[in-house]
């Protein structure tokens, strides 16, 4: 992507756009800071020099040409980008007859390097600046004819298979051509904390991601055999954290709690058709501590209907009939292979697959299918449920995992 471009073409440049946030009304501008904001969080030590607004897009300036495909990747990475690509930049002089001709040569130069096999393509032309005398229609009909010359493709101006974007300011020309696809959604914090019940599996890091991708900042809570911390075999948990850190602009908060409180409790008094289900409920009391004191506004879970034994619509309903905040489960119409192809997407499943013994599965196989509300209360009431997740918060461990792993003890996003 960085060969060889005509004499002042500088690429520099990255144009980051966004398409939810355009929907918004009054308080784009919140959403807009936000995402400026996390995209300058990910690009720390890049050769950043500033970040404009222009129409329904970001232009990142940087000091050096060869961090820009470095700096496209991290920034693919952003939830609240739908796309990026990277512009060569021609300098306006005042002559612009002179410049057209320059931005000719280089949106010649871009299709031959970037448009492939495809047979047809258009120009498609913004004028920031409203002042240039000539017309973007012309000015699309200009590079185009410049396309024309130097590659034999032919026009289409409805349905091109490729498409050359220009974008004139007040002081450069931009032209660009290939989109990276980013995240899309909305960026991360801009709608809230939610705390994230998080296993050694597949879906739980999907539905985390999802939740980032609407805006939310996650917490982690994970659930560990055993009764103190030495026991955690957490290595996994915290590299699947630091996967979905990668997406966030600092680094995530995980909780490790034991599922000890639970055991002593239940062991001898809970029959093995029970024990699933509520050991479910007490993950969840337990999630809903946490949440209420880290300020988080719902708990997350990667449930899907059907997909296991404790996750028919009955034993949903059953094991959180008390919980007034709310429980979001944004996997819970996906089937496995969907779910598989985003984590895959977002560079968990390698570690997701990874053996780990964790509490479910060490569970009764076979739960029950319709459990009751009133029975699980029951059960709660007959073990001291609630006891059991206030010793869990007392005995739980947390920490900070970024990108790389764990982080020093500090705020946390």
């Amino acid at each position: 992507m960085h060969d060889h471009l005509p004499d002042g073409a500088d690429r520099t440049v990255i144009s980051a756009h966004y398409a939810e946030i355009a929907l918004k009304g009054k308080n784009r501008h919140v959403f807009l800071l936000r995402l400026r904001n996390n995209m300058t969080s990910q690009l720390r030590g890049e050769p950043v020099i500033a970040v404009n607004h222009i129409e329904s897009r970001l232009l990142l300036r940087l000091g050096d040409p060869a961090a820009a495909l470095r700096a496209a990747a991290k920034l693919q990475r952003v939830p609240g980008i739908q796309n990026l690509s990277l512009a060569a930049s021609v300098a306006r002089t005042g002559d612009d007859a002179a410049d057209l001709v320059r931005a000719g040569e280089i949106a010649a130069a871009t299709t031959r390097r970037e448009a492939g096999d495809t047979r047809t393509f258009k120009v498609d032309t913004r004028r920031s600046d409203r002042t240039f005398p000539v017309p973007s229609p012309r000015i699309s009909a200009q590079l185009g004819a410049a396309i024309v010359a130097a590659t034999a493709l032919p026009v289409d101006l409805h349905t091109p298979e490729f498409t050359v974007h220009v974008l004139v300011m007040k002081r450069e020309i931009l032209i660009f051509a290939q989109k990276l696809p980013g995240c899309g959604g909305l960026p991360v914090g801009s709608s809230g904390r939610v705390t994230v019940l998080l296993s050694g599996g597949i879906d739980s890091p999907v539905a985390a991601w999802m939740m980032m991708r609407r805006g939310c900042r996650p917490e982690f809570v994970h659930f560990y055999p055993g009764r103190g911390i030495a026991e955690a075999d957490s290595a996994k948990i915290e590299r699947l954290v630091a996967v979905l850190a990668g997406y966030a602009p600092q680094p995530l908060v995980l909780h490790l709690v034991p599922s000890y409180p639970y055991e002593t409790r239940a062991v001898g008094t809970i029959e093995d058709a029970y024990d699933m289900v509520l050991f479910r409920r007490y993950m969840f009391k337990t999630a809903v501590r946490f949440a209420r004191r880290e300020n988080c506004q719902a708990v997350i879970a990667g449930d899907s209907v059907g997909q296991v034994a404790s996750q028919t619509l009955p034993n949903l309903a059953a094991i959180t009939p008390d919980i007034r905040l709310p429980i979001l489960r944004p996997l819970i119409g996906m089937d496995k292979l969907e779910i598989t192809a985003m984590s895959r997407r977002i560079g968990a499943y390698d570690i997701s697959i990874e053996p780990h013994r964790d509490c479910c599965s060490i569970r009764s196989p076979r739960p029950v299918l319709n459990a009751r509300p009133a029975k699980l209360l029951e059960l709660s009431e007959e073990i001291g449920l609630d006891d059991a997740v206030e010793e869990a918060l007392q005995t739980s461990t947390k920490l900070r995992i970024g990108p790389d792993g764990r982080v020093d003890p500090g705020p946390a996003a």
